[in-house]
């Protein structure tokens, strides 16, 4: 027999569950230079288009680009298909940018 935990809205809420769960997408960028003043200035614009859309960046970087997750600023929040869309777009046209890897959005607690 199989047991099925109903959760009330208080615990759903904790545990990011239903309408509070809370996805994110990964994000890799290669540069076409290795020079930091190009990191620098990469780096600038990128979190500059991200504030635009909403969303924060966590991970790393390192002269040859960045790797990391991208997740809405507010809480309970997740980003869209369509922002999702608009960071690929951008990261098409910047002068620098290699090659880059966006991936699907997936709950928080999975990644």
């Amino acid at each position: 027999m199989e047991v099925r935990q109903k959760h009330n809205r208080r615990l759903r809420k904790k545990l990011y569950l239903g309408e509070f769960a809370v996805n994110l997408f990964e994000i890799h960028v290669k540069l076409s230079t290795s020079k930091e003043s190009d990191l620098d200035a990469f780096i600038a614009s990128f979190v500059d288009q991200l504030e635009k859309q909403g969303l924060t960046y966590f991970g790393y970087s390192d002269p040859d680009g960045i790797q990391g997750h991208v997740l809405s600023q507010q809480r309970y929040e997740s980003p869209t298909e369509s922002q999702r869309q608009a960071l690929s777009e951008w990261c098409g046209t910047y002068p620098t940018i290699e090659s880059y890897e966006l991936g699907e959005l997936v709950d928080i607690n999975q990644a």
